[in-house]
């Protein structure tokens, strides 16, 4: 994440170490208002159903990113480069936030703003989550999730019990079997998204656009370079 932020001018991400800069996926309460457990579930409910952010928690307050994957592990790599393909999504500078509205009801526009936060002093907090298949109708909800601090490696094991049905909300009480999901999930903190404000001004996303056309420009040079060079030696 921070070699991407690296490209635009932006600071580097630190690991989020406080109650409100981390993933609240332990199995002791986070609070009294919410558990690991119910925290894990929460996401999962939201995951399966591609909703547009993970679940929020009464305790943190950030921009969530994440990107569905199928490994065993999360793989950051391919991840960043995910959310990195948003900017396409944008014809300018991002509008005042409005939830559910365009651009901001695209997961992955949600996960390239929060990957370049321009806040000062950002932290980052990452978790692997793996939702299980479940029974629609069934009771508890088996999440698993190894947590994965930016450059930590911190693993935990909760699991969920929670009542959410999966991706269609009118399943109901029937007997179906929803997908299994596993995605990497990362929260950063300050919150970048905030009700009709802007999440950058001009100057900061002119910075992010400016770095990330020119760490993908270099590709298209080098290869017409090679064709030139081979053309000139075939006419000599």
């Amino acid at each position: 994440m921070n070699a991407a932020r690296n490209l635009v001018g932006f600071a580097d991400f630190t690991v989020g170490k406080a109650e409100g800069e981390k993933l609240p996926i332990d199995a002791a309460p986070a609070s009294k208002d919410v558990t690991g457990t119910a925290y894990v579930g929460s996401v999962c409910t939201a995951l399966k159903g591609n909703a547009v952010s993970a679940q929020e928690s009464a305790t943190l307050d950030g921009t969530y990113a994440y990107a569905v994957q199928e490994g065993a592990t999360a793989d950051c790599e391919a991840a960043v480069e995910h959310w990195k393909a948003a900017l396409s999504n944008f014809d300018g500078v991002p509008p005042q936030y409005k939830e559910e509205t365009a651009p901001y009801d695209n997961p992955q526009n949600i996960s390239f703003i929060s990957l370049f936060n321009p806040n000062e002093n950002p932290k980052v907090d990452c978790a692997y989550f793996t939702c299980p298949a479940q029974q629609a109708d069934s009771q508890q909800r088996n999440n698993l999730v190894d947590g994965e601090g930016e450059g930590e490696g911190e693993e935990g094991d909760p699991e969920a019990d929670s009542g959410g049905s999966g991706p269609k909300p009118d399943d109901g009480g029937t007997s179906t079997t929803d997908k299994e999901v596993k995605a990497l999930v990362c929260v950063t903190t300050p919150k970048v998204l905030n009700k009709d404000a802007a999440p950058y001004t001009q100057a900061q996303w002119d910075q992010i656009t400016a770095g990330l056309n020119k760490s993908a420009a270099p590709a298209l040079p080098t290869f017409l370079g090679f064709v030139a060079t081979a053309v000139g030696i075939l006419i000599l």
